[in-house]
């Protein structure tokens, strides 16, 4: 019989950490991957998927942005940029996952998730 925490222990050993290394290899669509971990694996509703997501994205950043600092590969300008970008669609998509739930994001995540396979696929 299995125990109840093998699925956490699953996401957090293999999984979690598996998206952070695409997260830093490649990026783009880390956040979706993120939140069909939470969902599948970790059994989440979309709301507390939806916020455990921001959680790991903004440590994946937070993790980048020291590296990139101690090295001194920083551009200021393009990363303030980003920042305010992502404040406003984090801030956007939490009061619409909030208002409308799963009717907006469950299509939302799986369009965003075969788009960014196929667009891996063709680069590569």
């Amino acid at each position: 019989m299995k125990n109840q925490y093998y699925p956490f222990f699953v996401l957090a050993c293999i999984i979690l950490p598996i998206i952070g290394l695409y997260d830093g290899v490649f990026g783009p669509g880390a956040g979706s991957f993120y939140m069909l971990a939470f969902i599948s694996i970790g059994g989440l509703g979309i709301i507390q998927a939806t916020a455990q997501t921001k959680l790991m994205n903004f440590s994946s950043n937070i993790g980048g942005f020291v590296y990139f600092s101690i090295i001194g590969a920083v551009n200021w300008e393009i990363g303030l940029t980003m920042a305010c970008g992502q404040i406003l669609g984090s801030t956007i998509g939490a009061r619409l996952a909030i208002k409308k739930g799963i009717k907006i994001i469950k299509p939302l995540l799986v369009t965003v998730c075969i788009l960014t396979a196929l667009r891996l696929l063709y680069q590569y």
